[in-house]
């Protein structure tokens, strides 16, 4: 009898996942080339679902909410496998003196228009190529009141991991060019088809993990931070803030755009661009905490900037005013 409940049972669990994975398919419009790889795919589903729903029930608590997203036929290693992140070549790191008294309790660029629209990564695409073109045309934008899209594409072909992406930018690309001037990779790079819009003079690199640094940093401009992304419940996060203290074990697997930060019921977080399209978390946007070094985030962050640029346009502002009153002075003078 009791053989009979359990397969009674299993039989309602996989009718229940079978309908959710036709559901799913529908939703989606996910269509597959053969009968094997549907099989496959539809047993990674089945697994993704039931590790969902574990995590549902022994976390009831949890500071972000999880469900079913387009990615949930594939396998978290394949999302984040094909990232290949530098080591140890690395230009000497540069960071600049810090004030943190009299930030503002929240900031996010996203506002101002400086930002692009979200990236939908590809399977072995390098995302490095697609944050580090991200920040630079974001800092141009900040700079100049324009948001142009930059080729990640010529980033991709120009500067191939584990190359660091900001030292090619700045040594070997000399910027980075308009996405319509070279809108798709070519298979090795040519310098000679585009002319770069978009540069910077300096690449701050943060040492000690220290997340007020982080803090003062973007008040000028976004930040790369590469971080874990195989934490429990990430793959199927929706949204609200993502807090998993395990997630800080695992190794660095991706790499992301920091656009801001906030703070939501007394809990401190980091606001995330992701290039898993807009289906998946927050229109593909994602939050976590902040302060603790969550998934590693505060371990390997850059920001690129340019101090000669910022420091001529603040100081132009400040004699503009001047320069007026003594121009319609002369002028009354005269006449």
């Amino acid at each position: 009898m009791r053989f009979l409940v359990f397969f009674l049972l299993l039989g309602t669990v996989f009718g229940d996942l079978s309908l959710e994975w036709d559901k799913f398919k529908r939703d989606y419009n996910k269509q597959y080339k053969t009968v094997a790889e549907e099989n496959q795919r539809k047993q990674i589903f089945i697994e993704n679902v039931n590790r969902m729903r574990a995590f549902q029930q022994n976390h009831p608590d949890a500071t972000f909410t999880v469900g079913i997203n387009y990615l949930m036929d594939r396998r978290i290693e394949e999302l984040a496998s094909g990232t290949k992140l530098p080591r140890g070549i690395r230009s000497v790191s540069h960071e600049k003196p810090i004030n943190v008294k009299d930030l503002p309790e929240t900031v996010d660029w996203r506002v101002k228009g400086v930002i692009s629209s979200v990236f939908t990564d590809k399977i072995g695409f390098d995302v490095t190529a697609v944050v580090s073109t991200e920040l630079v045309e974001t800092l141009y934008a900040i700079e100049t009141g324009q948001l142009i899209k930059g080729s990640i594409s010529q980033i991709f072909d120009c500067c191939p991991q584990p190359t660091d992406a900001f030292d090619c930018i700045q040594k070997n690309t000399s910027g980075i060019c308009r996405d319509s001037d070279y809108p798709a990779t070519l298979g090795s790079c040519n310098l000679n088809i585009c002319k770069p819009f978009a540069t910077f003079d300096k690449i701050n690199r943060l040492e000690g993990k220290n997340e007020e640094t982080m803090k003062a940093w973007i008040q000028e401009s976004t930040l790369w931070a590469e971080l874990n992304t195989v934490g429990e419940g990430f793959q199927e996060y929706t949204k609200g803030i993502y807090d998993v203290p395990s997630c800080t074990e695992g190794p660095i697997d991706y790499v992301v755009q920091i656009v801001g930060y906030g703070v939501e019921a007394n809990k401190p977080y980091w606001i995330c661009k992701h290039s898993w399209g807009k289906d998946w978390g927050e229109n593909g946007y994602f939050r976590i905490a902040r302060g603790k070094n969550m998934c590693r985030i505060a371990e390997n962050v850059v920001q690129v900037a340019n101090p000669k640029k910022s420091d001529g346009v603040r100081q132009s502002n400040f004699i503009s005013i001047p320069i007026v009153l003594i121009v319609a002075l002369v002028s009354r003078m005269i006449n």
